[in-house]
């Protein structure tokens, strides 16, 4: 039985509310056998932080974020995921509703059944899947520098697909107020561009220079002012194929992971967004993290 839209019709709903977007998610905790199903007009940083400060969860935590989807009617979404586990729903701990007995992998595959209609951004999603040397590059990237360990961070890292950038842009990523990696949209003799910032530890390796001086690429240090120290902006041209290349040689993922993780981290003790949290995609980072568990490779 999936999320459909008709079932969501057919729930039985208690009061009948204002259609909003938001989000709904799957909390688990390794202190808690139960999962959490929830939802909220807000990112999930900011209600995951409720749960971890509040009873009676705060005792049964630190919850943590399992899947989640974006869609356009949250409260519909949340309420048919409840009804459909109705009768795994924990009842002996007071003060809570959202607690059911049901395996994290469970609930993500009835998440994963989400009618299209409900989904936010989808086409845009479909289209990043299509172009399989995109999708490829997109997993390679996630997958070595552990994005997907920050998961509860979403919102200060920000993940934006096809945005209306001036001269187009297949995807852009940021790490608080600035770029950490971005790809532009081909050029007229099929060429592209790519910047990933990093640790300036990437000096200490001259495979990587030699690599840049064979396709124009190049480093700039420190492009950014908000930028932490060492960073440093690696371009480089060439098709998706030959980014994943780039991320392939020996010390690129040693010097993301150094500037990424900081960047996070920085971040996470400031408890601060990103401006940009607005453009990113939940849904593409949801469907990403159920392609690498299922290659294997997320970390």
């Amino acid at each position: 039985m999936s999320i459909s839209s008709a079932q969501a019709e057919n729930a039985p709903m208690k009061s009948v509310s204002l259609k909003r977007d938001g989000h709904v998610y799957v909390l688990t905790s390794p202190r808690c056998e139960y999962v959490k199903i929830g939802g909220t007009d807000h990112a999930p940083i900011k209600r995951i932080k409720e749960i971890n400060s509040s009873e009676p969860y705060k005792s049964l935590g630190p919850w943590t974020l399992h899947d989640f989807r974006q869609v356009t009617d949250w409260r519909k979404v949340e309420y048919t995921l409840h009804y459909i586990f109705r009768e795994v729903q924990v009842k002996d701990i007071l003060g809570q509703r959202e607690l059911f007995s049901v395996s994290p992998s469970t609930v993500s595959m009835r998440i994963s059944e989400i009618d299209e209609s409900l989904i936010l951004r989808k086409p845009k999603v479909d289209r990043m899947f299509q172009d399989q040397e995109f999708s490829s590059f997109l997993m390679k990237l996630f997958g070595i520098t552990g994005l997907m360990n920050w998961l509860d961070q979403q919102g200060a890292w920000t993940f934006s697909l096809f945005p209306s950038t001036s001269g187009g842009r297949y995807y852009t990523l940021n790490i608080g107020p600035h770029e950490v990696a971005f790809s532009t949209s081909k050029s007229l003799n099929g060429t592209q561009a790519h910047m990933i910032l990093m640790d300036r530890l990437i000096l200490d390796f001259p495979n990587v220079r030699d690599w840049l001086k064979s396709r124009n690429g190049q480093i700039e240090h420190d492009q950014y002012a908000s930028a932490l120290q060492r960073s440093t902006s690696v371009f480089f041209e060439g098709n998706f194929n030959t980014a994943v290349d780039f991320l392939n040689l020996t010390g690129v993922r040693r010097a993301m992971i150094a500037y990424w993780t900081e960047a996070l981290i920085s971040l996470q003790e400031k408890g601060v967004g990103s401006v940009y949290a607005r453009h990113h995609n939940w849904n593409a980072v949801a469907e990403l993290k159920c392609r690498l568990e299922g290659a294997e490779i997320y970390s």
